[in-house]
């Protein structure tokens, strides 16, 4: 395998980040749901700190990333990461980049004490399923996952009765 470099992103690779990100919504068929911006991802990654940016380089060039937060099992009292993404630029793939990414982003999260990784992947992505379970990851089908979006957060507390807070 030729040269390729890991490393953890910094602010200044915020415009490449945001970049990277606007390349795996391509990929995904979903670049209209890019909503926020530049400013808001450095604002997320770097003034809160809410999750972390591996970035993998390839002869010197950006060959893709990987974005992943934590998480935590009540039942099982341990901490484990969520991926958000994972993404190899297409001149970039067949390389071998995305295992090597994804075998660092599990080193990275073991050694900051961490007991597993989750994800998610699209169900019309073969490409992709078919790469993970070629590296043993099982596909998880007791949950069926849902979301709120801001405005749905809103409605629903406006909706309800207010509550004594404590102080």
């Amino acid at each position: 395998m030729a040269a390729y470099t890991i490393r953890e992103a910094c602010r200044a690779d915020t415009a490449l980040i945001y970049s990277l990100i606007k390349g795996l919504a391509e990929y995904e068929r979903r670049p209209q749901d890019v909503t926020g911006s530049e400013q808001e991802l450095e604002h997320w990654l770097f003034d809160r700190g809410i999750a972390t940016t591996l970035i993998i380089e390839y002869q010197g060039q950006p060959a893709g990333y990987a974005l992943y937060y934590p998480v935590f099992g009540s039942f099982s009292a341990r901490g484990k990461i969520h991926l958000e993404d994972i993404y190899i630029r297409k001149e970039f793939r067949g390389k071998g980049l995305g295992t090597q990414l994804l075998a660092y982003t599990a080193k990275d999260a073991l050694s900051k004490g961490y007991s597993g990784m989750e994800w998610g992947c699209l169900h019309w992505n073969e490409p992709s399923i078919q790469f993970y379970k070629k590296l043993g990851a099982e596909q998880e089908t007791s949950h069926i996952y849902f979301e709120f979006s801001k405005q749905h957060m809103q409605q629903l507390d406006a909706e309800q009765e207010p509550t004594e807070q404590k102080e």
